[in-house]
């Protein structure tokens, strides 16, 4: 897989640019492009939207906030628009292309362009904006529990943070010891609420002269412990979904369990032919018989588990995974 055509570079904001859906950024753009905006105060904050092309409320909400700002910016901004291609489509990610959330640790394509264009810079602050793939409320996604970090989660208004360890590729990542970062996820595309999460956010950062600490008391706090896959050989599909030669058939009303505690015992989904779901911890182990078990053709949890991203996705499942399981800091 590759990565996208080469990164562009653009100092200042090209006139229109704001007035661009996510949608057309391609024919506007033609790749993957790194925006540098000047602003009163020189310390820049690097922002990032559309690593995923069909998370567009990040882009939305920052148009919004540049627009508000038309007369001068609190600061300098380095604007990442990541997977314009995709965006075109209305997919996460095109078939042949690599995540664009998962080329940052070894830095490679775009991920390795933007981190050496950014090498030099002196970061406040560095935003990835997201939308949530399935029923998930918003969040703030920490990959480090510095004090900058945690201001940074500190600062949505969702008051919800998920300290995450694996994957360990993500662009946040690439900044831990250089810069507090944080990514967002905010809501589902369709949330009417995104947008203006996302707006909000964006103006309660600019408006910081510096970047206070925070304390993890500030958050209701998760760690992920482990992700659920099914086995690549498998055939899966979702309660009321397929017929009788599904290798597993998950349950599609499990996704409204994100984020909530379940007791053991509780049923994922019915499994055949000697399958199973497959459980890695954030060392890549599998962790099967910690957390699932196969009984009369049902499988269940052995221990209480609380599910978060479960989506019904079958691409991004494929692509990602089922869920995360975590666990209460």
């Amino acid at each position: 897989m590759t990565a996208a055509a080469a990164l562009r570079r653009i100092e200042g904001l090209p006139p229109g640019l704001l007035d661009v859906d996510a949608s057309t950024l391609n024919d506007w753009l033609g790749a993957p492009t790194l925006l540098r905006l000047k602003g009163r105060e020189r310390t820049p904050i690097l922002i990032s939207v559309l690593l995923h092309g069909n998370e567009t409320s990040g882009w939305d909400g920052l148009r919004q906030v540049l627009r508000h700002h038309a007369t001068g910016l609190p600061r300098d901004l380095l604007i990442l628009i990541g997977n314009v291609e995709a965006a075109a489509a209305g997919v996460r990610t095109l078939p042949d292309q690599a995540d664009f959330n998962r080329i940052w640790r070894p830095a490679s394509g775009i991920g390795a362009e933007v981190l050496a264009g950014v090498a030099d810079e002196p970061l406040l602050a560095v935003v990835d904006l997201h939308n949530n793939t399935g029923q998930n409320p918003p969040y703030a996604v920490l990959t480090d529990l510095s004090p900058g970090s945690l201001r940074l989660a500190c600062l949505y208004d969702s008051g919800v943070g998920v300290f995450i360890e694996e994957p360990d590729t993500v662009l946040t990542r690439a900044f831990a010891g250089r810069a507090p970062s944080v990514a967002l996820e905010l809501g589902p595309v369709a949330d009417a609420q995104a947008i203006p999460r996302a707006a909000r956010y964006l103006n309660r950062l600019f408006a910081l002269g510096e970047l206070p600490t925070g304390r993890m008391d500030d958050l209701r706090l998760f760690r992920t412990l482990a992700r659920v896959h099914p086995p690549a050989e498998a055939t899966f599909g979702f309660s009321g979904i397929g017929d009788g030669s599904l290798d597993l058939v998950l349950d599609a009303g499990m996704e409204a369990s994100n984020f909530h505690a379940l007791p053991a015992g509780v049923e994922f989904g019915a499994a055949r032919n000697g399958f199973n779901l497959r459980v890695l911890d954030n060392q890549h182990q599998d962790v099967t018989d910690r957390f699932l078990e196969v009984r009369d053709g049902r499988i269940l949890a052995t221990e209480p588990l609380i599910p978060a991203m479960y989506t019904t996705d079958e691409k991004v499942i494929r692509q990602d995974c089922l869920c995360y399981l975590m666990a209460p800091i």
